[in-house]
């Protein structure tokens, strides 16, 4: 499924040309071949089924040709968008290792990166991409598409999730999640938009980054959205919005803008107490700044999507037992 995606994501005019061709090729012999051999089918009811199936085919191409043109001319818009603004874009990076909870729990195999802005020579770095994920395996797996950014921080800080409760964001789609002990309660009603988990033992660590004035912001500019700190670099999770709308851009910016000032703000000065102590004379790198255990959360897999991929295929005979059951 994420190979098809990925496959009709580039070089419309190419990738159209070669679906038409396939479609012929697989729609000539059933029309030609099977509907009068294996179906018995002629006269009028033959030639029905033929422009049926010839007409259905056109317009699965030609919806696909409309996808197509879509999705060059978002490109195009990005492109262009990404020169107006010096920065530099690349269509496709799936070869990179973009960090965070979703390539630790999602196999390489089943995400792709594409559409990548490179932000980080700005006044306000930062970089990202549009991220398409298989959740799931089989008859259970989901696509989702989102859009990832990477805002450098000024130090290492202690691992941090902050899971919009409004559901439906990254960190809610994926196989795993914190477990509830890890939960941090915090004033206000900011842990009734935000499921906040940190490591076991930092919880105090966690309030001094998340100060009263950054949960403001965080309640005003990203309370639909999913955050994480991984090491020295905020990760923040959007749906897959398009860029190329003044509107959507331009949230997206100030969001971005509003979170790094505060994040660098509060990072800065940190300092984890449990990390092993260095020379004054030794180079200070990164990784040296956070015990191991700042680094990790506690996690447990989600039960009802498992629970739901089991019993979906049941579903059809339940229903049929229930009916036969009815008409005796």
């Amino acid at each position: 499924m994420l190979r098809l995606t990925h496959l009709l994501s580039g070089r419309g005019g190419l990738r159209l040309v070669l679906l038409s061709v396939a479609y012929a090729a697989i729609a000539a012999p059933i029309a030609l071949y099977l509907l009068p051999a294996a179906f018995g089918l002629e006269g009028v009811p033959l030639l029905a089924a033929q422009i049926a199936v010839f007409v259905g085919g056109a317009a699965a191409v030609a919806y696909v040709a409309v996808m197509l043109r879509r999705d060059e001319r978002r490109r195009a818009g990005l492109r262009a968008l990404a020169a107006g603004m010096g920065w530099s874009y690349r269509e496709d990076v799936s070869d990179r290792v973009w960090g965070g909870s979703v390539d630790e729990q999602i196999e390489r195999s089943s995400r792709s990166s594409r559409d990548l802005i490179d932000a980080r020579e700005a006044e306000i770095p930062f970089d990202s991409i549009e991220r398409t994920l298989v959740v799931g395996d089989r008859e259970g797996a989901t696509v989702h598409r989102i859009r990832a950014v990477r805002i450098p921080l000024a130090a290492e800080a202690p691992r941090i999730a902050l899971r919009s409760r409004r559901g439906g964001g990254a960190l809610s789609l994926l196989p795993r999640r914190p477990r509830g002990r890890g939960e941090l309660t915090l004033e206000g009603n900011f842990s009734d938009v935000f499921e906040v988990s940190v490591p076991a033992g930092y919880e105090a660590d966690a309030l001094y980054v998340l100060t009263p004035d950054l949960m403001a912001i965080l309640l005003d500019a990203s309370s639909d959205l999913d955050l994480e700190i991984v090491d020295r670099t905020l990760h923040v999770y959007f749906p897959a919005i398009d860029l190329t709308d003044p509107r959507e851009a331009r949230r997206f910016l100030t969001v971005i803008a509003a979170l790094h000032e505060r994040f660098a703000r509060r990072t800065a000065l940190y300092r984890d107490e449990r990390a092993a102590p260095l020379d004054p004379s030794t180079y200070r790198r990164d990784g040296d700044t956070l015990a191991a255990q700042a680094r990790t959360l506690d996690t447990r897999t989600r039960v009802w999507p498992i629970v739901l991929a089991v019993l979906t295929p049941l579903v059809p005979l339940l229903i049929a037992a229930v009916w036969l059951q009815f008409l005796g």
